[in-house]
């Protein structure tokens, strides 16, 4: 139910930001929103606090790194899942990172991994580099 009413939220809040006045905002009203209710909404969407709360929002997702790419499962239920059902052992932190965080293609990161494992295999490496290095080096180092 939270996420349907953020999602339902969220699209209102889209639909406010496409006018620049209360009137065609109010002219604009979503079939599924009542009058009253709309109104409210336009005047909560364009109150100091709201904008307060949504400018600090969007500095701190500017400032994420690395993107979630799992839908709606948490991590640990992406780590939990890779668990390995015989053993009991959860797999190693690289992999799960790599399903926690990388595209399912070849863009981005989980193709620069590729890339330095690769290159590490087949090339004559006298000191080859662990998975966590490899980690460290692609992504950089982070808490």
């Amino acid at each position: 139910m939270q996420r349907l009413f953020r999602a339902w939220k969220a699209r209102l809040s889209r639909l406010y930001s496409k006018y620049n006045t209360n009137e065609e905002r109010l002219s604009h009203r979503p079939e599924d929103v009542e009058l009253e209710d709309w109104k409210y909404l336009i005047q909560y969407f364009g109150s100091q606090d709201f904008k307060v709360v949504s400018e600090r929002n969007k500095r701190n997702r500017e400032k994420q790194i690395t993107k979630h790419t799992c839908g709606t499962r948490s991590f640990a239920e992406v780590e939990e899942s890779m668990r390995n059902p015989i053993t009991g052992e959860i797999d190693t932190a690289d992999k799960v990172w790599e399903i926690q965080h990388t595209r399912k293609d070849d863009r981005g990161e989980l193709g620069q991994l590729q890339e330095v494992v690769a290159q590490q295999q087949s090339e004559e490496i006298e000191h080859p580099m662990t998975r966590d290095e490899i980690l460290s080096t692609v992504l950089g180092e982070r808490t």
